[in-house]
């Protein structure tokens, strides 16, 4: 509800501690009893009114005590749950705040129109009210008719529970999320708000009528019914509209008398486009909707390519026969469904159109370049092909088709190149206006080659290359463009807002060449995935590139075009602090998860306008060694790159050095940044022909990072101390400064940011963490969880009633499942271990306690180091558990309680001297923001474990580091280069080596750890 029209707040009633207390006990009372499921936490809740927007209807089913919903001061008021499917209900549980009803009915419905009371009172006394009740439906709904004060209906807790049961819901909103517009907005209630699935955020318009939302589905849609949720300012007269085109409206609804609360209409028409178009409004203020839901159909053959085979590579023999269209090395601009045609093949009765399309279902376990792959798009009789689908922008497309005579032989046609763009430019009032159909950023009126994209991309850099001042190129090769307009990138992440102002500064540059902003987002960017360890623990690469995927569509959603990350390293150093943000101890795994994540970011085996620059980091693999110094060897070396070489075959272009040097490529050198040998190796030997963006090193070191061959000067800010770009272009030759800077704008023209530089700062924010990116969240954090063992205790046998005691440092750490700038998204329902594992008990009637509790069945301690960057929690040379937390675990054990122990594992740590006093031990990793209610539902028995150990575990600190040791290699038992082995044997060693010199496979069971490189239980 607007502000003004927002009664005075009345005090909250004191106590809030005291009443969660009661609460606790009345509902641990009750589950020990109970047999039926809470089927109403979480979901969709709607209501009359609100008194504020601190009380919306949603924090009366969130599972909180210390939230709660109110209504306006006025009878009747109602409070409504969806279940999303229909459930046998048989009780309620109401927790009032002071201001409760009298009178009140519980009602049920299978449509959210028609109710059924099944329990009526006249004598509500408040406090806490269990109620047995009978009934069905989807909906749940109280309906206050008294109150007993005179303030409006308030409860803690509304919460249902029930059996699932009965048909799906008919259909799911259409609009969810959508692309949307509206004619204006009020405060932060942006249009987005209305599409959210969320009833605690809402659009507001200006306090004027004629005021619309519109939504674009994407494809053409069948519409069906319009559901909307509105706030108290709502419309009396509005109708509904559809359009192709978003210019010609259809109406399908009109009212002049709309009631506001919740209105579903019943509409039938088709259109790409609905529009809600408010004609009268019921008060003085604008229209408010908490939400607008569209459900029917939408059509997106228009937007999806025919997969008709698996990615497979082209025939050995090509050049049979000859394709005509489109050219070799065209560049398509005039459609998105260009003609294809080829010359007939004697004795073909029918042809085959193969094409490189993305895709997210590559082997990426298999070596090669994924932009030859190819998938079968269509077969057609004819020598021509048109397809009816819109063909991506992408800038290597190749193809070739398959004549397939009589007999079924093939014969396969020569293999042509193409590319094709088409954008749709900036709307952005950044003062750039358009002419000719470009942004003519330089602003004089004119369409310059660089500024007109359908020329080819060196074209482009050519020209703009030509156009610039030396200080002008130096600075694309520096960062800070919040602070200086004309630098190449900008450090993220930024907020969109902030992020938007700073893009607009830099459109207003002499040439308006935009920034990347790339920040160290290595585990999502909003939606918090499991770090790449776990994720090794997992091993399902369709699902990292998905995650990828997920963080790309989100950061798009605000423009921020780059992130540094993933990392391409090994991890065969126990000591090495970061091993944690790698991919285990597998030069395998590793590369596979590389093209899987690089694929995903960039949306394809190729930079694109719809990607998100990686960095694949750190060169030339600091796994081996860490940050000071790299050990491998001239065999070993090949084990440490090898994921590197797999990200240049996923089409990564931008590889970050390290800051460790090299005892092989650079004996006695500098760091990977400004080491000119390790540079050239990554160029000559792997080929490597794309970006080099330095890690972050001191402003002394500029200079010397550009002349060995770096590109950009990682987060380099061109107003340090002591530092004038005049400085840097005189000591840095102009060839190398021309060099670096065709590299930064051959991947900006790529990534099309010159036509569109900007997200949408206002609407792309509530698209973030949608409920699908948090359940691929959810099943990695799940896929990892590693159970190194069990003596019968997992999953859970408990009764109702019975006790579980939650402990340790990490039991309630919101850090623990997450690093660096990857979050915990607490307000998006993200719950710590002890969290998760409160609420799933719950489900089964279960009373879960931290740390201590009344005669516990169980155990949950929760051990291991919380957040950190480069540094350990505690001290690298001491990769095992300290004492207080290790007294935790015997303490319980001592008392005969089983003891399950939640291992978060950013490491390898020695357990040898604790593990067999555990019952069970189940790993978490850094398991993301879904880590604890993974965890919870693997105790309780929702999957079976399947995560494998990425390391070693070492049997004693003996085996990483001489007695008294430090981290340095003279100190070191273990090879640092090595997997494998821990408690090796020199012959061991030696046959590890000779491996991976042939190139042969590598068996995983070398020395004598406590537990190998893939152990874990599957199953229960």
């Amino acid at each position: 509800m607007p502000a003004a029209l927002t009664r005075h707040r009345r005090r909250v009633l004191p106590l809030l501690a005291v009443v969660a207390a009661l609460v606790a006990g009345q509902f641990a009372a009750t589950r020990a009893t109970a047999q039926s499921a809470l089927l109403s936490q979480g979901r969709p809740t709607t209501a009359s009114s609100t008194e504020n927007a601190g009380t919306p209807a949603s924090a009366a089913t969130d599972g909180s005590t210390t939230t709660r919903w109110s209504s306006a001061f006025g009878d009747p008021q109602w409070l409504q749950v969806d279940l999303g499917a229909t459930a046998t209900v048989d009780r309620v549980s109401l927790v009032w705040e002071g201001a409760y009803a009298t009178a009140f009915q519980v009602q049920t419905s299978a449509d959210g129109a028609a109710w059924t009371t099944v329990h009526t009172t006249t004598g509500g006394t408040g406090g806490t009210q269990h109620l047995a009740v009978t009934g069905t439906g989807r909906y749940v709904r109280l309906l206050g008719t008294a109150r007993a004060t005179g303030y409006g209906y308030s409860l803690w807790e509304f919460q249902v529970y029930g059996t699932p049961g009965g048909p799906p819901p008919a259909s799911t909103p259409i609009s969810q999320y959508k692309q949307v517009a509206a004619s204006s907005w009020e405060g932060g209630n942006a249009p987005a708000a209305a599409l959210d699935g969320r009833t605690n955020s809402r659009w507001s318009s200006q306090f004027a009528d004629d005021q619309w939302i519109r939504v674009d589905f994407g494809g053409v849609a069948v519409v069906n019914q319009v559901v909307l949720t509105w706030e108290g300012a709502y419309a009396r007269g509005y109708r509904v509209e559809l359009s192709n085109d978003a210019t010609t409206w259809t109406q399908v609804y009109a009212t002049t008398t709309g009631a506001g609360g919740v209105e579903r209409l019943t509409v039938s028409g088709s259109g790409r486009y609905l529009r809600l178009f408010a004609t009268t409004r019921a008060t003085g203020y604008g229209v408010s909707l908490w939400e607008l839901q569209v459900f029917g159909t939408v059509d997106s053959s228009a937007t999806t390519p025919p997969l008709l085979s698996r990615p497979t590579r082209a025939p050995a023999n090509t050049g049979r026969f000859a394709l005509t269209a489109p050219a070799d090395q065209a560049m398509v601009t005039g459609t998105r469904r260009p003609a294809f045609s080829w010359a007939s093949s004697p004795g073909a009765v029918r042809y085959q159109v193969w094409l490189n399309l993305s895709r997210g279902d590559y082997d990426f376990a298999a070596s090669g370049n994924l932009l030859d792959l190819y998938t079968k798009v269509a077969e057609t009789t004819a020598t021509t092909y048109t397809p009816t689908w819109d063909v991506a922008d992408r800038w290597t497309y190749r193809w070739f088709v398959v004549a397939v005579d009589g007999a079924g032989a093939t014969s396969a046609s020569t293999i042509r190149t193409f590319s094709l763009y088409r954008p749709t430019l900036s709307t952005v009032d950044d003062g750039i206006r358009v002419v000719n159909g470009s942004r003519d950023l330089n602003r004089n009126g004119a369409v310059e080659p660089y500024e007109d994209w359908r020329q080819p991309v060196e074209t482009r850099v050519n020209d703009l290359v030509g156009r610039m001042t030396i200080e002008e190129k130096a600075y694309q090769l520096f960062y800070n463009a919040q602070a200086f307009p004309r630098s190449g990138w900008h450090f993220g992440p930024a907020e969109a807002r902030d992020l938007h102002t700073a893009l607009l500064a830099s459109s207003g540059t002499r040439l308006g060449i935009p920034f990347v902003s790339a920040g160290d987002t290595i585990a999502g960017y909003k939606t918090t995935y499991p770090l790449q360890s776990a994720l090794a623990a997992a091993k399902n690469y369709p699902l990292a590139h998905k995650l990828g995927d997920v963080q790309r569509r989100e950061q798009l959603e605000v423009g921020t075009r780059g992130v540094l990350g993933p990392l391409a390293e090994v991890g065969t150093k126990v000591l090495y602090p970061r091993i944690q943000e790698g991919n285990g101890e597998s030069a395998d795994v590793a590369s596979a998860q590389v093209r899987a994540l690089v694929t995903g970011l960039q949306g394809g085996p190729e930079l694109n306008p719809a990607s998100v620059l990686a960095t694949v980091k750190h060169w030339p693999g600091e796994g081996a060694g860490g940050e000071a110094v790299i050990v491998f060897d001239e065999v070993t070396v090949k084990y440490h790159t090898a994921p590197f070489r797999a990200a240049m075959e996923a089409g990564a272009v931008n590889i970050m050095p390290g800051y460790a040097g090299s005892t092989l490529l650079d004996p006695g050198g500098p760091g990977a940044g400004d080491s000119a040998k390790i540079l050239a190796y990554l160029r000559q030997n792997l080929g490597y022909t794309g970006l080099i963006t330095t890690d972050w090193l001191p402003s002394g070191s500029w200079i010397g990072a550009a002349n060995a061959g770096s590109d950009v000067m990682g987060g380099a800010d061109p107003g340090a101390p002591g530092f004038s770009m005049a400085q840097f272009t005189a000591a840095v030759p102009a060839a190398r400064i021309d060099d670096a800077v065709r590299r930064v704008l051959r991947i900006k023209f790529k990534l099309g940011v010159f036509e569109n530089p900007y997200g949408d700062p206002v609407n792309g924010p509530y698209r973030f963490h949608k409920p699908e990116y948090a359940a691929l969240a959810n099943q990695a954090s799940r896929e990892a969880m590693t159970v190194l063992r069990n003596n019968g205790v997992l999953p859970l046998r408990l009764n109702p009633g019975d006790n579980v005691v939650v402990a340790g440092p990490r039991a309630d750490d919101t850090a623990a499942c997450c690093i660096w700038t990857s979050y915990f998204h607490q307000e998006y329902g993200s719950r710590t271990m002890y969290q998760a594992i409160r609420d799933r008990g719950a489900q089964a009637g279960v009373n879960v306690h931290k740390d201590t509790g009344p005669s516990p069945k169980l155990a949950v301690v929760a051990v291991g180091e919380t957040s950190y960057t480069h540094a350990t929690s505690w001290v690298k040379e001491q990769p095992y558990l300290p004492p207080d937390q290790l007294a935790l675990i015997r303490d319980f054990k001592s008392r005969g309680i089983p003891v399950v122990v939640a291992l978060v594992l950013p490491r390898p740590y020695v357990i040898t001297e604790w593990h067999e006093l555990a019952d069970a031990i189940v790993v978490t990793y850094r398991g993301g923001e879904e880590m604890g209610p993974a965890l919870a539902s693997l105790l309780f028995g929702d999957y079976a474990p399947s995560g494998k150990l990425p390391w070693q575990l070492p049997r004693a600190l003996s085996d990483v580091l001489r007695p008294g040791g430090t981290d340095v290699p003279a100190d070191a038992t273990e090879a640092w280069d090595l997997p494998y082995d821990l408690g090796a044997t020199a012959a061991q060693r030696a046959e590890i080596r000779a491996r991976i010199d042939a190139g042969q496979p590598l068996p995983t069971n070398y020395g004598n750890p406590l537990y190998p490189y893939g152990a874990g239980l599957t199953g229960w």
